[in-house]
């Protein structure tokens, strides 16, 4: 498989090391270069011509906004190089900003892995979970591979913005149904009291942040693939799914994926 060509644009060094770790730590990812600001960020693109930028949004000189205007005026910058915004600027109307400009995924800072390394994955078409029906069964679908990777991937199909705090609970009741059917039947008491008590939030925060996750995804997610989980209800006359209907139909759909 060819290589999968990856800078880095960030003017924090522990951000850049981790980034390149991350990295490192895939064999079919190279690191094309990494760049402090704005200015060296786009000189990079343009000598290296990138497969994915990851970009901050806050850098000195240029920051990540104007790098997003010029990739898509300039000329001489490859319009191929495809950008996901990783960002410590926790702000809605600015992700939706730059998602008009052409970023793929916009995730906030501090991150974990598994994330970075599939929104690179899923932003190629490279390695998705379930992609079709037919993969059931392949390895990307074998239980050996951790389940909460398979949310991860599933989720990012599902066109759920990794930026919304709903993103995080969302991906955890699915984890805690998935591993425990029983809690379905439970989600205000159990599922949400239990997220609710990890972040120091209420229940009623992590439902409305999950209820705002789906309205955001319903309009971007695959359709095959939200057509294979939630079947008729993905007609528009029928609405969107409640949160235990969106949550259980999920945790099957994975469970089944891997029976």
């Amino acid at each position: 498989m060819d290589k999968i060509t990856i800078a880095i644009a960030d003017d924090q060094e522990m951000t850049v090391e981790m980034l390149s770790n991350i990295v490192a730590s895939q064999d079919d990812f190279v690191l094309a270069g990494t760049a402090g600001n704005g200015e060296e960020a786009l000189d990079l693109v343009r000598r290296c011509k990138p497969q994915i930028l990851l970009l901050d949004m806050i850098m000195p000189l240029v920051d990540g906004k104007e790098v997003m205007r010029q990739l898509q005026s300039d000329e001489t910058i490859s319009p191929d190089t495809k950008v996901i915004v990783v960002t410590a600027a926790d702000r809605r109307a600015l992700a939706e900003e730059m998602f008009a400009l052409g970023a793929l995924y916009y995730i906030i800072k501090p991150f974990d892995s598994e994330t970075i390394i599939q929104s690179i994955r899923a932003a190629l078409g490279r390695e998705l979970i379930l992609e079709s029906s037919e993969n059931a069964g392949t390895k990307e679908n074998t239980p050996g591979k951790p389940l909460e990777h398979r949310i991860t991937e599933l989720m990012l199909l599902l066109g759920v913005p990794a930026h919304l705090r709903g993103y995080q609970y969302l991906r955890e009741a699915i984890f805690m149904v998935a591993t425990r059917p029983d809690t379905r039947h439970q989600m205000a008491k159990i599922v949400y009291g239990q997220i609710a008590k990890k972040h120091d939030v209420s229940n009623y925060t992590v439902e409305r942040a999950i209820r705002h996750a789906i309205e955001i995804a319903w309009s971007r997610g695959d359709m095959d693939t939200m057509d294979r989980i939630f079947g008729y209800t993905v007609q528009a006359s029928k609405g969107r799914p409640t949160n235990t209907e969106y949550i259980a139909a999920v945790a099957d759909y994975l469970i089944l994926a891997t029976t």
